[in-house]
């Protein structure tokens, strides 16, 4: 029987693959994607792997059928008819003439059994879980592991518990790879325990796990309220209210959750200090909140929508389903390389700020000295551990790429731009134009020597100055909705140098821009997750972003707007205006932990999965 709510379902299915489908035209009438393989169950059911990697189920209604009797008969709960019909964008009445979509995670537990074992063959379970072998038929991606979870365990988000139990397994997949997915995650269709992780839950089991989460969130003090305030039990809810004069959302309030961390900060995507506490100011007057302590659990907080992140608007909401369509289509675009130990890639490191731009600074911390030294630290990984060739777009006139062996470092002025003739930092958005251009110029001669662009990439390493409540290293990418288009910087400061000079004008189709963040995308989370591998602090809402949020505005930072290098990203490794972060980065230890995770989010990004890792099954190579 079908175990996992409905409407969450149904949601979740929506935002991530049927908007773009729903809004042309009803499901029931598109035509199916050209697929991989066809699962044809009975007369009645028939499925389609698509090239997307999608599962899509169609059902054939019987004469004279009706909705209830239909959901009944394949999903398992006739009251599941409502949300079906919605999913085909029917009214009440089934037009038994055309066929019906049904998510896959809908199906009844034999259904979804039935479909899977057609669609890939060579799958079976064993004692320790259910073994697929991957399929990928389309370039060099197979299924994801984000949807192995989704199909085998009912959560996406499962995909860290899966590659965790597959060590040697990346964050992509390729045909003939073979993962576990492991017995207590698994659902029932799959031989899952009733007892499992994924087993139903009642009110009261729910309601014991957050008082359980809250107390050991109390009582551990290295953990930060707007970490601790997180309940990981469901995605969270919202409702919606468009009729009001000003339309809201409406979100219930968990035990332990604090309303500038789980709503403010959540979201909207407020980061900064200033930021959230506007945020704040106008949820309490919209919400006409005398004292933000005293609100109880399950508190209705109504969150004007204008404030909200795309992500949690409505699922027809045209921003929304702008921002999901861009997000598909960055994935699909993004052509990753493969590269063992690093070999023939070239690697160009940027260190923020340096020179009079200190950056960040709090109780006497410069960003600017202790990012140089984890660049610095980096490069010496790369250059000893890969066959990565390094480029920094900055140097210290007085100390080069010489790593101190101290904990709290001295402040350091002398750093300068690394182009012809050199720059030495003095104004901060000089500095920054220049390093884009340096690292275009680096780029196309990397290219000209023979190496393919997929195999360069960008990193700018940065330390953020966000609300003291949070902490941990958080990626930001280029969204291809605000790196399209041509741009160019004048003056005779640019046109002094050389890499200007060379190509003044920079342009980004929109396919470049949507490959570009595919790309970074995908070496972000694979460096967030390095980060998480090794136990190290990452942003708790949404670590991997493809756009600033600040003072009302979004945009993308500079250094990789104007960036030509497809896969680039800029890393911020911790939270300066935390003092707990603060303190960490003063040592050695976690300024070299920090370097090792990133060289290893590298590594893993461009791993290529040698013979002995992986196993190749002749049947399924066909």
């Amino acid at each position: 029987m079908y175990n996992f709510p409905v409407r969450k379902w149904w949601v979740w299915w929506f935002c991530n693959l049927g908007a773009a489908a729903v809004f042309a035209a009803p499901l029931a009438q598109s035509p199916i994607a050209p697929a991989i393989a066809i699962a044809q169950v009975s007369s009645e059911v028939r499925a389609a792997l698509t090239r997307e990697y999608e599962i899509e189920v169609t059902v054939r209604p019987h004469s004279g059928d009706a909705w209830t009797r239909l959901a009944k008969r394949i999903t398992g709960d006739a009251s599941n008819w409502e949300d079906l019909a919605s999913f085909n964008q029917a009214d009440d009445k089934l037009d038994s003439e055309h066929t019906v979509r049904v998510p896959f995670v809908m199906l009844r537990a034999n259904l979804q059994r039935d479909l899977i074992r057609i669609l890939f063959p060579l799958d079976k379970a064993t004692p320790d879980g259910w073994q697929h072998v991957v399929v990928g038929s389309r370039g060099i991606e197979g299924e994801s592991l984000w949807k192995l979870a989704e199909w085998f365990t009912g959560d996406g988000a499962n995909y860290s518990l899966i590659r965790k139990a597959n060590p040697n397994q990346g964050l992509s997949t390729h045909k003939g790879d073979v993962i576990l997915i492991p017995q207590r995650l698994l659902t029932a269709a799959f031989g899952g325990s009733s007892e499992g992780e994924n087993a139903p839950k009642t009110a009261a089991d729910v309601r014991k796990a957050q008082d359980d989460s809250a107390q050991r969130a109390t009582a551990d003090e290295d953990v930060p309220e707007a970490a601790a305030s997180v309940v990981p039990l469901a995605s969270p809810a919202l409702t919606y209210e468009r009729s009001a004069a000003e339309p809201y959302a409406v979100y219930r309030l968990q035990r332990g959750e604090a309303l500038y961390s789980s709503v403010a900060i959540r979201f909207t995507g407020r980061v900064y200090s200033k930021d959230v506490g506007d945020v704040l100011d106008r949820i309490v007057k919209f919400n006409e909140i005398e004292d933000v302590a005293k609100l109880p659990v399950s508190f209705a907080v109504k969150i004007p929508m204008d404030l909200l992140l795309p992500e949690y608007l409505p699922q027809d909401d045209p921003e929304r389903v702008a921002r999901e369509t861009t997000r598909r289509e960055s994935a699909l675009a993004a052509r990753r390389a493969r590269a063992t130990g690093l070999a023939g890639v070239h690697v160009i490191l940027d260190a923020g700020h340096g020179g009079r731009d200190v950056g960040t600074e709090h109780e006497d911390v410069w960003e600017s000295t202790y990012v140089y030294d984890v660049a610095c630290r980096l490069k010496r990984i790369l250059e000893n551990k890969s066959g990565a060739r390094v480029s920094m777009t900055t140097k210290s006139k007085g100390n080069g790429y010489t790593i101190l062996d101290k904990n709290v470092l001295p402040g350091a002025n002398d750093h300068f731009v690394r182009t012809t003739p050199e720059y030495l930092l003095d104004d901060a958005i000089v500095g920054v134009n220049l390093r884009w251009y340096l690292a275009n110029s680096m780029f196309r001669r990397a290219m000209k020597s023979g190496v393919p662009k997929e195999k360069v990439i960008f990193l700018s390493i940065h330390a953020d100055s966000l609300h003291p409540s949070l902490r941990g290293a958080m990626a930001y990418i280029p969204g291809a909705g605000f790196t399209t288009g041509t741009f160019q910087k004048k003056g005779e400061i640019y046109l002094a140098r050389e890499e200007v000079r060379e190509q003044p004008t920079v342009t980004h189709s929109r396919d470049e821009a949507l490959a570009a963040e595919g790309l970074s995308r995908d070496l972000a989370e694979s460096v967030i997750a390095s980060f998480e591998d090794k136990g190290l602090r990452v942003h708790p809402f949404e670590p991997v972003r493809d756009n600033v949020v600040r003072r009302g505005h979004e945009w993308v930072p500079a250094v990789i707007k104007y960036n030509e290098v497809p896969t680039r990203l800029l890393l911020e490794i911790c939270n300066l205006g935390n003092p707990k972060d603060r303190d960490l980065v003063t040592t050695k230890k976690y300024r070299q932990q920090v370097a090792d995770a990133i060289y290893r989010g590298i590594a893993d990004f461009y791993s290529a999965h040698d013979d002995a890792r992986r196993t190749v099954v002749a049947s399924g190579s066909k």
